[in-house]
């Protein structure tokens, strides 16, 4: 299976990956043991409703809603905590160093389709006003860039809170604001994007709102993110790589988060799971003797055997089927 392999190794090249699975779990563990008696309980950041402790991960209690079957952490470090961590955690500073030291021009390439997708949908639209899009958290500004070459915004803002990557947005020419959606206050806002952001916060009905508010009439907001109920944390659970507290708090799913995007008073108009590494992830940590898929005899003989013909197919399966581990949302602001 060469070319599934060479996928996983080329994303996410091993000795990049496995330095920083060891500092998140070092930073991890370190600050639960600083600060784990000033968490705050907290119920499911979907629906609200109490979830079941399934396991622990860098001592982080992980539940899952009875109801929406949405994986969150509670009890929580508090929004002034988790500014702190990533300011000052040597997991997040390595991240962001990685992030805004690897070549854009790649990236770019790599979320072109997508932002053509999504320009797509937005075109079906003929209300809709693309008048300026901005991507939230942008790091490296490589999807702000992408939507910018489509050339269907008038204008593309990426906004972050990290000052490398501010630098980083401005040095290919993005319109640039440090902070999040709060700055975005005085300015028109038609789209907005949030890629790996929403499993970080908090308080996501909240920040989602705040999006809501700033958002003109007829306006988008899409969201990439984990799927909680995806391949990888069904059959790794907490030993996924996704797992990782503080950074991840929560892990919607594709009916979570609609409901979540609902509950704000966004409509949904598309979801779907596109992720292409959910049998590589899974394949990687067996090699590595992290899993040892006792309980999935089935799968573990066609990963021993590099069954390209089933392990292929079998990863269009998940995308089909909304069980990959990547996920995208796309919902529009009711009128």
């Amino acid at each position: 299976m060469p070319e599934i392999k060479s996928e996983v190794d080329r994303i996410r090249p091993k000795d990049l990956h496995d330095k920083a699975v060891a500092l998140r779990k070092a930073c991890g563990e370190r600050f639960f043991g600083d600060y784990h008696e000033r968490f705050v309980d907290t119920r499911c950041p979907a629906c609200g409703k109490d979830g079941e402790t399934v396991f622990f991960k860098y001592g982080f209690t992980h539940k899952k809603c009875a109801a929406c079957a949405t994986l969150y952490c509670s009890p929580r470090p508090t929004e002034e905590m988790l500014i702190e961590y990533y300011s000052t955690s040597k997991a997040t500073c390595f991240w962001t160093d990685l992030l805004v030291s690897t070549g854009c021009e790649r990236k770019v390439l790599q979320y072109g389709p997508r932002a053509e997708q999504l320009v797509e949908i937005l075109k079906q639209d003929t209300d809709f006003n693309p008048a300026r899009a901005v991507d939230l958290g942008a790091g490296s500004g490589a999807f702000a860039l992408a939507l910018s070459r489509t050339g269907f915004f008038d204008k593309v803002m990426a906004v972050d809170f990290s000052d490398k990557c501010c630098d980083a947005c401005e040095k290919i020419g993005l319109e640039t604001r440090h902070g999040s959606v709060d700055v975005l206050s005085d300015v028109q806002v038609n789209f907005i994007s949030m890629n790996d952001m929403v499993e970080h916060l908090f308080d996501p009905m909240q920040f989602l709102s705040q999006c809501y508010d700033v958002l003109d009439p007829n306006g988008y907001i899409s969201i990439a993110c984990p799927n909680g109920e995806g391949f990888d944390f069904q059959v790794m659970q907490e030993k996924t790589v996704n797992i990782t507290p503080p950074e991840h708090l929560n892990y919607f799913n594709s009916d979570s988060l609609a409901l979540l995007l609902e509950s704000v008073g966004f409509e949904m108009v598309s979801i779907c799971t596109p992720g292409i590494l959910d049998v590589q992830i899974v394949a990687r940590a067996f090699r590595d003797g992290l899993i040892d898929l006792k309980d999935n005899l089935w799968l573990r003989e066609r990963i021993i055997q590099d069954d390209a013909e089933f392990l292929a197919p079998f990863q269009k399966f998940l995308q089909q089927n909304k069980w990959s581990s990547h996920m995208v949302a796309i919902a529009k602001k009711s009128q």
